[in-house]
């Protein structure tokens, strides 16, 4: 430690989700660390870092609750002869459940300190403290409340949004990753009053719908003085003396955050299943090959063999040159595992088996397709021990624009987050720099399209995606038809009439109330956006509801 200064850390270590014994052995051997490195006088690690962030309903299980006290008392005998104080989140229950911090400094537990604001989610679990009140946990006889201050200087454990001491407040936090969201992080941080260590959880939490990226940061007076490096697949750490001189601030770039979330996202669960495998329906359209993109580089990053990604182009009767050629140009670009395997024959004995006309185009014509496309990915992925990896985006998922248990379906979806405009902005970004830039050029240069028939073009039959994108964000955002009109008609003007954006306004909210159902059983995938669609907290609509309303209101306009 400098003289003179005082010197902090914040830890964010690799987890798995509900393996107490693990964790608790990462924060022992990272406690060790940073203090035999760095020697700070205290280290905070993350919320809920005893069990991980994400347990979800399991938080409801006596068994990891339990098992989380022992944790810490592990914590505690092996980090006894550490002078750190460490700043450990766990729940701890006392008749009820608290996302709680431990403080642990020589073995001894100074107290315990609740969460004071408890968001929705975390309300099906935790509650709130009022008052001090003595408990035994962990073997110890401790305090539970929330003024615990110590160290004969002015430091106390609390929160961002409710901390305005001139102190130091330790932050123990969890936040997960979307494009933009850290510099909003920094940003509020920068604004606050005091020293804040604010140590936030990453790597092996759940991405079932989010992503974890380790955005730690330690900000005092409203300057930076350290900051993680995020998307890190290993524990990590950040240490400042306070006093010290500022560092500069890297401002991300939200196309990069993006592709992070995507390719972190599918390298959590493929490490989580110990799986190195992926398989994938290449069609040379823009979808699959932002998916195929990003299963590279998870790939690359977890040093597997490309050689274990299998991509399929499957082509049938709207199959164009284009796409065709496009798929096997990217696949050979990429060095994977590159195969054909023409529909034609089966989706015919398809149809002979369910006396279907082959000569009548129409939804089962076009829906019995995209179905054997998904039997043949999920029957391969069997084979080679791989998952199917998704390429659905989200300007679809809120349109229904995909066959239900087709395409809609996949083990992991990583474009789930991202809507069509903007894979339209990430591949020609990729494309600057690429081997295959002129090929990715092209397939974001060609017209959307199922190609369940011959010369079908999406837009030209639900409307052009970058109005659809722009309803949904101000549907997420609870605005009403009129104003959502009235602020196409500005965003638009001179590019689509009146007419026109009424037209594809009235399609959209017809679509997304009736493809509910499908996005009632959606795969899991990464949020990128402060927009989307999972059942699983971020969108919950039942698949029943009626439209009436909402299209009453745009007649009237």
């Amino acid at each position: 430690m400098n003289a003179g200064l005082i010197r902090v850390a914040a830890a964010t270590p690799m987890v798995k989700v509900a393996d107490v014994d693990w964790n608790a052995d990462e924060i022992i051997r990272l406690s060790r660390q940073i203090a035999g490195e760095n020697d700070p006088s205290v280290i905070v690690f993350p919320e809920l870092a005893v069990t991980g962030y994400t347990c979800g309903d399991l938080f409801f299980q006596q068994a990891l609750i339990k098992g989380a006290e022992l944790a810490v008392e592990k914590i505690c005998t092996e980090t006894a002869k550490l002078p750190q104080t460490l700043v450990i989140g766990c729940p701890v229950a006392n008749d009820v459940l608290y996302d709680a911090a431990v403080v642990i400094r020589s073995g001894k537990i100074l107290g315990i300190v609740p969460k004071t604001r408890i968001s929705a989610t975390e309300s099906r679990w935790f509650q709130t403290a009022s008052g001090i009140v003595e408990l035994t946990f962990a073997g110890q006889s401790c305090r539970l409340g929330s003024d615990l201050k110590f160290d004969g200087f002015e430091v106390e454990v609390g929160e961002v949004e409710t901390a305005s001491s001139s102190g130091i407040v330790l932050c123990p936090a969890a936040s997960f990753e979307l494009a933009g969201k850290h510099e909003k992080r920094k940003a509020v941080l920068a604004a606050a009053p005091g020293t804040y260590v604010y140590s936030c959880n990453g790597y092996g939490e759940s991405t079932d719908d989010f992503v974890w990226a380790g955005s730690s940061l330690i900000y005092s007076g409203g300057k930076l003085l350290a900051e993680n490096r995020r998307f890190q697949r290993q524990s990590s750490w950040i240490v400042a003396d306070l006093g010290a001189a500022a560092i500069s601030s890297q401002p991300s770039d939200r196309l990069d955050d993006i592709f992070n979330i995507q390719t972190v996202a599918l390298m959590s669960r493929l490490e989580h299943i110990h799986c190195s495998k992926c398989v994938i329906g290449v069609s040379g359209g823009l979808d699959s090959t932002l998916a195929l993109l990003v299963i590279c580089e998870a790939f690359d990053r977890l040093g597997y063999d490309r050689k274990g990604v299998y991509g399929v182009t499957m082509p049938c009767f709207g199959t164009s040159d284009r796409t065709h050629s496009n798929a096997w140009k990217l696949m050979e670009a990429l060095g994977i595992t590159a195969m054909e395997i023409n529909i034609g024959k089966a989706v015919t004995q398809h149809f002979e088996d369910i006396g279907h006309d082959p000569d009548k185009h129409d939804v089962t014509y076009e829906n019995a397709q995209a179905r054997e496309r998904t039997q043949i990915l999920m029957d391969l992925s069997n084979m080679v021990g791989g998952i199917v990896v998704g390429t659905g985006d989200l300007s679809e998922i809120a349109l229904g624009w995909c066959t239900y248990n087709g395409d809609h379906m996949s083990m992991y979806g990583v474009n789930s987050g991202v809507p069509k405009t903007l894979m339209r902005a990430m591949v020609r970004r990729i494309a600057q720099d690429h081997a295959c830039g002129a090929t990715l050029i092209d397939i974001v240069e060609t017209p959307v399209s199922p190609e369940l028939l011959p010369g079908q073009v999406t837009e030209d039959t639900i409307g052009p995606y970058e109005l659809h994108d722009f309803f949904l964000e101000r549907v997420a955002m609870g605005l009403t038809p009129r104003a959502i009109y009235d602020e196409a008609m500005k965003a638009f003007d001179g590019q689509y009439d009146s007419p026109t954006i009424l037209k594809w306004l009235n399609t959209f909210y017809r679509r997304f109330f009736t493809q509910q159902f499908k996005r009632a059983c959606s795969p899991c995938g990464p949020k990128a956006l402060d927009v989307s669609l999972s059942p699983r907290g971020d969108w919950m609509m039942p698949t029943d509801a009626s439209v009436t309303l909402w299209l009453k209101e745009l007649d009237s306009i």
